[in-house]
């Protein structure tokens, strides 16, 4: 597990600016849950070769919207989705995907957190999709 958990650090690294100093803090009270976390999701997880990781980071949104998790995750992949090539329109087209299939409560939840996220990492709110 040692090794999936160095090649995830180093992947997290090289998606995240400061990446390894944030996982430090993130699992600093709990280090064994980072060790499997990290070494399953970027060691194991990001390497497999059946998904791009842009498809990867899109699933990944959609998974974490689903699962009402708003805090960190979300967080976390809205730097590594367009790290992976997902712009921020596409980001917000997972949240309305996600809404047909994981409720509107849980879209709305993250559509609320995304627009603090991007004027934090002052990434540009997407204009409105037009409809045909």
């Amino acid at each position: 597990m040692a090794g999936l958990h160095d090649r995830g650090r180093e992947n997290f690294a090289g998606l995240v600016e400061g990446g390894k100093a944030r996982l430090d803090a993130l699992f600093a009270t709990v280090p064994a849950l980072g060790e499997l976390a990290v070494g399953t999701v970027y060691g194991h997880l990001h390497e497999r070769p059946a998904l791009d990781a842009r498809t990867r980071e899109a699933a990944t949104l959609a998974a974490i919207v689903a699962a009402g998790m708003v805090g960190p995750p979300l967080s976390v992949h809205l730097r590594t989705g367009p790290a992976s090539g997902l712009s921020p329109a596409e980001i917000c087209e997972v949240v309305v995907q996600t809404a047909a299939f994981a409720g509107f409560p849980r879209a709305v939840a993250a559509a609320d957190q995304l627009n603090r996220l991007f004027e934090g990492h002052g990434l540009p709110i997407p204009a409105p999709a037009v409809r045909a």
